[in-house]
């Protein structure tokens, strides 16, 4: 599967910025949202390929929003990135049926790993 187009869904600006720079090395493009309904707004017609997904915002838990994302389509990559070291999150977001689960802070080498893992374009 070669990625065309991912949304941030972070409340994190600069972490956000730095994500989105290394994305569009590998030509994806990227939508960036600060909060979840302002994901959900953008959901029902930009359909990314892969979603990066934040666990901690002011007006919920990113984890119970994987079950929006699956219902917009199934197929959506769904990377789900916490600071939050409760196992029982990354266990819950397993169910929901994430893809991948990365622990933060995060390294680039390991987001660049998870996309290699999805096959998408390298960095040029």
């Amino acid at each position: 599967m070669r990625a065309k187009t991912a949304m941030i869904i972070d409340d994190d600006v600069d972490f956000s910025t730095l994500l989105t720079n290394l994305l569009e090395k590998r030509k994806i493009h990227v939508l960036t949202v600060h909060s979840l309904a302002e994901a959900e707004d953008y959901l029902s017609y930009l359909k990314p390929t892969i979603v990066f997904l934040d666990n901690s915002f002011p007006e919920g838990l990113g984890i119970n929003f994987i079950h929006c994302i699956k219902e917009v389509d199934p197929q959506i990559k769904v990377i789900m990135m916490t600071g939050d070291t409760a196992s029982w999150i990354h266990e819950k977001a397993v169910a929901e049926g994430i893809d991948y689960f990365l622990q933060k802070p995060l390294n680039f080498q390991k987001i660049n790993s998870v996309l290699d893992d999805l096959n998408v374009e390298k960095i040029s």
